[in-house]
């Protein structure tokens, strides 16, 4: 999936939330924004840089940033992943969707060129493909895995009602 699909599925589906919620679409990546006092709480979706793998997908993060600009990444005065906000419960529904990602992705075939660098590389490349076996600790940085728009959607449905919860925790941080 391209990345500008993923945003686009992102959008549809957290998109209604936020406009509901007062906020508007930010600049940046796919970004909302709304005024917080003399601040601006400001949410966004990256997907990561490392880019698309035909076999292991790709990956994306939800960030919250409450600052005195709604720019992404500029001048917080607090930021958070979503990861960073979650309850040990929700961590773990994150962790069951985490393996039915990963469960439903299709190993490279023994020619794959990454499989071929080095020993070391082959274990890292193999390792996407092995189910999250411990519950995720308080402060896990998760990136939300996924290889098909059914995956986005899940992880869309997961996020839309944490958002009330997740604003105002980084609002009342402020």
């Amino acid at each position: 999936m391209k990345s500008t699909e993923v945003y686009a599925l992102l959008k549809s589906e957290l998109g209604p939330w936020f406009k509901a919620s007062g906020f508007k679409r930010a600049d940046s990546f796919l970004s909302w924004s709304r005024p917080h006092g003399e601040l601006h709480i400001t949410v966004w979706c990256q997907v990561s840089r490392d880019g698309w793998d035909d076999y292991a997908g790709s990956k994306f993060v939800v960030e919250f940033q409450l600052a005195r600009e709604p720019i992404v990444g500029a001048g917080a005065k607090r930021r958070q992943r979503l990861a960073s906000l979650l309850t040990a419960e929700q961590r773990e529904s994150a962790r069951r969707i985490e393996n039915n990602v990963i469960s439903s992705l299709k190993k490279p075939p023994k020619t794959h060129p990454t499989l071929h660098v080095s020993p070391h590389v082959t274990q890292w490349y193999l390792a996407k493909y092995d189910a999250v076996a411990a519950p995720y600790p308080d402060g896990h940085d998760l990136w939300l895995r996924y290889a098909r728009p059914e995956h986005v959607s899940h992880w869309a449905q997961f996020i839309l009602p944490l958002l009330p919860g997740c604003v105002s925790a980084v609002e009342a941080g402020g």
